[in-house]
This record gives C-alpha cells, sequence and structure tokens, in this order.
C-alpha cells in the first residue's frame, strides 16, 4: 500500500471552475463524489489530505497542503 503523499500544486488544476472543481471532488475512474479526510498540522503549517471514492475503491490520492 503506498502511504506517500505529495506536495500540492497549483499548476495542476486548470480550467474554468467547474472543472477544477470536477479534478478535486470526483473520481477519476467511475466519477462519484470523493470522500475527502484532513489532518492538520498547525505546528508545521500542513494538512495532509487523504481522498478516497467509495464507489469502486480506487482513487486514493494523498495531497499535502501548505498553509500560509
Amino acid at each position: 500500500m503506498d502511504s506517500d503523499f505529495k506536495f500540492e500544486r497549483y499548476e495542476e488544476y486548470f480550467g474554468g471552475v467547474d472543472e477544477v472543481k470536477k479534478i478535486i471532488d470526483e473520481c477519476k475512474v467511475c466519477g462519484s463524489k470523493l470522500l475527502l479526510s484532513h489532518l492538520p498540522d498547525y505546528k508545521n503549517l500542513l494538512v495532509q489530505e487523504t481522498a478516497r471514492c467509495m464507489e469502486c475503491g480506487s482513487g486514493n490520492r494523498k495531497v499535502i497542503h501548505i498553509l500560509n
């Protein structure tokens, strides 16, 4: 099981508002809504996000967001 997180890059998000929402919220395999969970680390100003598709089980995405 891959447990590596990658840092979020805003270059990944392109297009209009609807396209960006689709990239963030929908499974790339089946198009269902992803379940997002967040683990904040306020000391290091980071948030670990895990996204998982409850319908097909794929779409596991692990991202680290930097808080400014």
